[in-house]
């Protein structure tokens, strides 16, 4: 088992460092009690019994619909070559040169759905990176706990065949994409028929030294309250400077996730409520590569909150500050942290609902002040969306499906984010607007809402809903995925687009793709 670089945190140092958050009241819509409908619905009286088949739209325009009627959903990432630009989801390579006219380029072009692409100055490569991950144990009719009900899907877990880990694509030539490697997280040789843990989620990488992985590394990280998940995830660091042999720097979780840690595990909050996420969702994002300088990485870790890590020392990730509010079970309270402004000295960290019609706590999203990353402190939440006045609905609760955020924009994009003005995919919602001139008081200005997909009587045919949304900050464009198909976007809110080719002059990290062409 590689080493686990806790640095000798101890269970007080964890809940010291999660002391700090304040006790803002969560404000939301009505949801309603217990976590028992992960996958299939749970109608309230007020319910609207048809899927809404119209479009609504505030403060935005449609200027083009890819696929429509199809499944578009999915995270999405993006190249350039010249003016020629290319966004890469679901396996495909989309050239988006002309936004007005999206066409695929390469139809399933690669394998895997958790997209990490960037430049490889070094190698003068555009690098794909892709994650597998073990399957879900989801909740049904049937099986209304997920594993606690049918232990035969924690054995599905246990012999899923396939790789458990990341591939790495050259992608220079996006109409042939080769395959260079595979990674295993368990360390082992990603040949094996069966490989253990859970493999990966949610991951990161830049084009530098290191990419950075959401997993669980053997199985023995069992202690995942969460009936829809087997295993419980930490923070992997690889070393991939020869892209064709990784190599492990360090693993690292919080203490009690793993089997022989139950006296920590017993001291959690969370201990035995089998409903509260305890687990990495990630990425961790590093907005600086840490060969450049950098010493920061932020995390979503599910219920145990925003995790701040210094690295300076990579091989030892050293926990220096927690965010962590008072909240109910239920949902994936932090699933993402939008590290954008960490210029203006907030950060937002959104959750994600696993619950339809509301069948779970409201989690909210948070603005927090990281100027201190050692002592992250809550500035404010996002407000909570409510229906257009002309929808057959008071709330979103009442509309069928998942209501809340899923996706902020994606981290790597063309041009320097909107320090103002952000969106997030919000499921049944649609995509949603919100203006952060003053963090202490954002606004929600605008919405697009698509038409729901799917059967009524077939749940998994809806629930995504609008799950991604990707911008190009320079052209002012944004690429909503959503279940009838990919959607270009506009706002006066963002600005006025670009609708010819274009360059890129200038990506949205520091350091990120120097010397592409």
């Amino acid at each position: 088992m590689a080493k686990k670089g806790m640095n000798g945190m101890t269970r007080r140092d964890f809940i010291k460092l999660g002391a700090a958050a304040s006790g803002l009241v969560v404000a939301g819509p009505e949801w309603i009690g217990t976590a028992l409908a992960n996958r299939h619905p749970h109608p309230r009286p007020t319910s609207i019994k048809y899927l809404d088949r119209n479009m609504y739209r505030k403060n935005t325009d449609v200027l083009a619909h890819f696929e429509p009627g199809q499944e578009r959903g999915g995270k999405m990432q993006m190249m350039a070559i010249g003016a020629r630009r290319f966004l890469f989801q679901r396996g495909d390579v989309i050239e988006v040169t002309d936004p007005l006219k999206p066409m695929m380029f390469n139809k399933k072009a690669f394998t895997g759905g958790q997209l990490q692409l960037a430049y490889n100055q070094k190698l003068g490569k555009w690098i794909l990176m892709t994650g597998a991950g073990s399957i879900a144990t989801f909740a049904t009719p049937k099986w209304p706990r997920g594993k606690y009900d049918n232990p035969e899907l924690i054995q599905q877990n246990i012999n899923q065949k396939g790789l458990r880990g990341v591939r790495f694509y050259d992608a220079t030539d996006p109409s042939k994409i080769v395959l260079l490697s595979e990674w295993s997280c368990d360390g082992g040789d990603p040949k094996r028929e069966v490989k253990t843990g859970s493999g990966t989620h949610r991951n990161y990488y830049d084009g530098g030294r290191y990419a950075y992985l959401d997993t669980a590394p053997d199985n023995s990280f069992t202690h995942m309250e969460c009936p829809v998940r087997y295993y419980t995830n930490g923070i992997q660091i690889i070393d991939v400077e020869d892209l064709t042999r990784p190599k492990l720097v360090a693993n690292w979780w919080v203490p009690g996730q793993r089997e022989g840690e139950e006296a920590e595990y017993k001291k959690w909050r969370e201990y035995g409520d089998k409903e509260s996420f305890t687990s990495l969702h990630g990425p961790m994002y590093v907005p600086q590569r840490v060969e450049d300088g950098g010493k920061l990485g932020y995390s979503a870790y599910g219920s145990f909150g925003m995790l701040i890590h210094d690295l300076s020392d990579i091989r030892n990730p050293r926990l220096i500050g927690r965010f962590d509010p008072q909240k109910k079970p239920g949902a994936i309270p932090f699933h993402t942290i939008d590290i954008a402004r960490l210029n203006r000295g907030f950060v937002i960290a959104n959750p994600e609902p696993l619950n339809p019609d509301c069948n779970e706590a409201y989690q909210p999203l948070w603005v927090v002040d990281i100027r201190n990353p050692a002592r992250p402190r809550p500035i404010t939440q996002l407000p909570v969306p409510v229906p257009p006045a002309d929808a057959p609905y008071r709330t979103f609760c009442d509309k069928r499906g998942r209501f809340g955020s899923h996706n902020p924009p994606h981290m790597k994009a063309p041009g320097l984010p909107d320090p103002h003005f952000t969106a997030y995919g919000f499921f049944n919602a649609g995509l949603q607007l919100f203006d952060l001139k003053n963090p202490a008081q954002p606004r929600n200005i605008g919405y697009f809402i698509p038409p729901q997909p799917g059967d009524l009587d077939d749940y998994l045919s809806y629930p995504r809903d609008t799950d991604a949304v990707f911008c190009e900050w320079d052209r002012k464009l944004m690429w909503v995925g959503t279940g009838t198909g990919l959607y270009l976007v506009t706002s006066p809110a963002l600005g006025k687009p670009v609708l010819e080719p274009m360059p890129v002059k200038q990506w949205s990290l520091p350091g990120l793709n120097v010397g592409h062409t």
